[in-house]
């Protein structure tokens, strides 16, 4: 680990985002700083288009990076990628328990499979696309055990366990081993993982081919691009030049992600791929013995907003979008 300014200030010359390393010197020394190879992508990775401005920056993997605004699509995107090595060790290494997957996610499971039971008809091939262990599929074939599943994950340990303990069809590897994929599915289910592709253009055209006529698209992502926006808005007028400079986090962004969306951009892409009837409903939170109850109500409460504003409002911190393609 360096211990001298002089060692820190080569490594924050090397790594991408600091425009002005000397004044982050006693932080890098402070949080244990590292070489770390990142690439920048200044222009929207999903149009092409460019920033509008920057929403904030945040620190992640010895990287300073900048979340930055499409003005032609509305993306967000982190305008840095940490080595692809270094990310997969990363998410390996960090991979949920069952604990998270069977317990801490299960209201949010149960509800996903109610929606993929009431949109898939009898023997319904379904698709869960960065599935993990397949505890959500699990779920659904208790509801459905006449459907047809497939488990895709880029961990081997994740479709692995899914293979196993589920018996589980499985698929592993990024967007390009689904690029490969020849099968097509009546239900497409991405929970909790649209933010972790690193390309979206492929993504979306893979779901075109993978989705059958009549089929269904149902993502989960998170509900947080205006909470974002005007969180971040209030900071920068409330704070010096030198608070802002130094920003080390964006609040209520998780700094895996690659990305925030908007639903007026996922509900874009949707109806691109075919989808005459889409809607967004609220997800549930995750489960929580303390506030289980409490969680309970609340959601019951956002689903009948959500319900008599038309689909139209979505007021919690997870939404669900679920699009069906045309025959």
């Amino acid at each position: 680990m360096p211990t001298t300014r002089e060692e820190i200030l080569r490594i924050l010359h090397h790594n991408a985002g600091f425009a002005r390393p000397e004044l982050w010197v006693e932080y890098a020394l402070g949080h244990g700083f590292k070489p770390v190879e990142a690439v920048r992508i200044s222009d929207c990775p999903e149009c092409g288009g460019r920033p509008n401005r920057s929403i904030g920056q945040f620190v992640y993997y010895s990287t300073l990076i900048r979340l930055l605004e499409c003005r032609r699509c509305t993306l967000m995107w982190a305008d840095a990628r940490i080595d692809q090595a270094v990310m997969q060790s990363h998410f390996e290494r960090e991979y949920k328990d069952e604990t998270y997957f069977a317990e801490d996610r299960q209201a949010i499971n149960e509800h996903l499979a109610a929606i993929v039971d009431k949109h898939a008809s009898p023997g319904a091939r379904i698709l869960d696309i960065g599935g993990a262990k397949g505890h959500l599929m699990h779920r659904a074939l208790l509801r459905r055990p006449d459907l047809q599943v497939t488990v895709h994950d880029i961990s081997i340990i994740a479709t692995t366990w899914a293979a196993t303990n589920f018996g589980f069809q499985t698929i592993c590897g990024d967007v390009r081993a689904l690029e490969s994929h020849r099968q097509t599915y009546d239900v497409v289910v991405l929970s909790d993982v649209l933010y972790y592709e690193p390309d979206l253009r492929l993504l979306w055209s893979v779901l075109q081919r993978l989705v059958t006529p009549g089929g269904s698209i149902v993502i989960r992502v998170p509900n947080r691009w205006t909470q974002i926006r005007i969180r971040q808005r209030m900071r920068d007028v409330f704070s010096t030049a030198m608070q802002r400079m130094l920003q080390d986090r964006v609040r209520h962004f998780n700094r895996e992600h690659y990305y925030i969306f908007s639903r007026q951009y996922l509900e874009d892409h949707l109806r691109r791929l075919g989808c005459g009837d889409v809607r967004a409903l609220p997800s549930p939170l995750r489960s929580s013995p303390r506030w289980g109850t409490a969680q309970a109500v609340y959601f019951r409460l956002a689903s009948a907003l959500n319900l008599v504003s038309g689909r139209n409002l979505v007021f919690t911190p997870s939404m669900v979008l679920i699009g069906r393609r045309s025959r």
